[in-house]
């Protein structure tokens, strides 16, 4: 009976043992896990960390990464955080200028569309005119009502090229005074009457030019200034304006 309760004796004592030595191994891992996620002495950052970063699980009682270890862990070529933000910073000025380029291109693009849109319709216009002139020529020539084409050859062989230019130029001058004159006269006739009338008095010394610009107006709107001229004035322009 003796043997038998000293050989449980034995046994329950060598049971505790085991039990204290599993707790004292327990409490040992886990004072080093603690020493190691506070990084006590950078024993888990500096020693273990670049061992078991990579190991699953076991990695997760590695202290958390400074900004420049994460840099070193990672392929970013970037030191810490701040270089990275100030390199984000300046690609991000570098595309702004970009798009600015990119913008000022695009409106210089589409204002030489413009431009090429403008100088077609020049272009048209220029050759519609081309067309134009050379159907009148052909009227004028060629036309059912035109001489017959020896009657111009000695019409342009008969004249004298010193006359021809002076009578060109004579005619392109009626043509130039001839367009003032309307000019002139659309302008009298948008005034009031009153006004219109009190400068046309003024031009007493020149009755052909006021005639001329009568001449050229609506009867509704010459007979409106006439009402508001010197009456002697009036007379004497409507003695020019009669036939």
């Amino acid at each position: 009976m003796a043997k038998g309760k000293n050989d449980e004796e034995k046994a329950g004592g060598k049971l505790l043992s085991a039990v204290l030595i599993f707790m004292i191994i327990i409490v040992w891992l886990a004072a080093m896990v603690i020493l190691i996620k506070l990084d006590v002495g950078h024993f888990g950052s500096r020693i273990l960390r670049p061992v078991l970063k990579d190991v699953p699980v076991i990695n997760m009682i590695l202290p958390a990464a400074s900004d420049d270890e994460a840099a070193n862990e990672t392929s970013l070529p970037y030191k810490n955080l701040a270089e990275a933000l100030a390199q984000i910073d300046a690609l991000n000025a570098t595309v702004a200028a970009d798009q600015e380029k990119i913008q000022s291109m695009t409106e210089q693009i589409q204002e030489k569309d413009n431009e090429i849109v403008r100088l077609k319709g020049f272009e048209d216009d220029q050759e519609r005119f081309v067309q134009l002139k050379n159907e009148f020529y052909n009227e004028v020539v060629y036309g059912n009502s035109a001489p017959d084409a020896d009657t111009y050859i000695k019409w342009y062989e008969s004249i004298d090229p010193d006359a021809a230019e002076e009578i060109y130029r004579q005619v392109v001058a009626q043509q130039q005074a001839s367009s003032e004159i309307k000019d002139l006269a659309t302008t009298y006739a948008e005034m009031e009457p009153a006004s219109a009338a009190k400068i046309l008095e003024t031009m007493k010394g020149d009755l052909d030019t006021v005639t001329k610009i009568m001449q050229e107006m609506a009867s509704s709107d010459r007979a409106e200034i006439m009402a508001e001229m010197d009456p002697d004035f009036a007379a004497n322009i409507t003695k020019k304006l009669m036939p």
